[in-house]
């Protein structure tokens, strides 16, 4: 097995290095690695809430097989990072991302992640001219976690940190809790206010929790133009709570919760409410923090501080997506004078 490794690893270079793209298989793991979604029977698929096709041009789309995800896995391995090759004379699929390699055969229930050897449930077959693969074994072999949506038959891929970050160990929370008295809550769709929130954790010495979907939001879901997607329903639906993944976190020991969203329809994302609905606030320092490249942050300041009366929510920083330390740092130290 060691040498027929060797020579996949040899083959999955060789393409790499046609391409101009040596690198790329081999790069360190990404923190921001992205949430993916696949729906069986859509073309489209979302990367970070952005709508792309599967197969560009071909219409391929997900398939069920044996109660198994199906489906030409090129664009969701280069989304994610990795490479794609292809052997002819042995109809074998490479995947590298990373350090790690996934390989399968068409036809074949045996497949290995890098020199681990696994029996499938459900072979890798040829539909239509394209090569369909398990998608849960190839996700799970670069360390992504599987959702699967039996009502909306949708499966979404979460990275480790993203799986992490949406069950956040209890223990850990409280060991944290001891050591650093705040704490920073986010929601992200696209990443942007991601990046936002990383920044003023690291400045405010503040530990981090992502608000993350029960059902993510595709690109579709947030369609100003169109008033019957989810997030405008949500959005003119004063009860709509939004699920959060995860398991719940334990507050009691910050006494500075920053709140992060990104602008939707001029105020917070409900999911937002959510949160505020899940944990009492009450006595805590709120810091708002928003971005957006046109609306204020003072209606969703306002929104705050109805739904959590008892806190001390202090004046917002708004970004147009720009990280800008200084100006951060100056909202942190001016939080006790507003």
């Amino acid at each position: 097995m060691r040498k027929i490794w060797m020579i996949y690893i040899a083959i999955i270079l060789a393409v790499c290095l046609a391409m101009g793209c040596s690198a790329a298989p081999w790069k360190e793991e990404s923190e921001n690695d992205p949430v993916i979604t696949l729906q069986i029977g859509n073309e489209m698929m979302t990367v970070n809430g952005t709508a792309q096709e599967i197969d560009p041009g071909r219409g391929t789309v997900p398939i069920l097989e044996n109660d198994r995800t199906l489906l030409p896995v090129r664009a969701v391995v280069e989304a994610m990072g990795g490479a794609v090759a292809w052997q002819e004379e042995t109809q074998t699929a490479i995947l590298v991302k990373g350090e790690n390699a996934v390989i399968l055969t068409i036809g074949r229930n045996t497949a290995y992640v890098n020199e681990d050897e696994y029996t499938l449930d459900s072979v890798p077959v040829t539909r239509n001219e394209r090569t369909m693969l398990p998608i849960r074994f190839v996700a799970e072999g670069f360390g992504y976690t599987v959702n699967w949506d039996e009502a909306t038959q949708t499966v979404t891929l979460l990275p480790q940190s993203a799986k992490e970050q949406a069950n956040v160990n209890q223990e850990q929370m409280q060991t944290s809790s001891g050591k650093k008295d705040a704490i920073v809550v986010y929601f992200s769709q696209t990443g942007t206010t991601r990046q936002l929130a990383l920044k003023i954790a690291e400045m405010a010495q503040a530990d981090i929790y992502e608000i993350i979907p029960e059902t993510p939001y595709s690109a579709e879901d947030i369609d100003y133009s169109d008033p019957d997607c989810r997030a405008n329903r949500e959005q003119n639906d004063n009860n709509a709570r939004p699920q959060i993944a995860g398991e719940k976190i334990d507050l009691s020991g910050y006494n500075t919760v920053y709140i992060g969203y990104p602008i939707w329809w001029g105020t917070i994302p409900r999911i937002i409410q959510t949160f505020m609905d899940t944990y009492d606030l009450s006595g805590k320092a709120v810091m708002p923090f928003c971005t957006s490249h046109s609306s204020g942050i003072s209606s969703s300041v306002s929104a705050i501080q109805t739904y959590c009366p008892k806190a001390d929510v202090k004046a917002g920083y708004r970004s147009n997506g720009a990280v800008n330390p200084e100006e951060i740092q100056g909202w942190i130290l001016a939080k006790a004078d507003k």
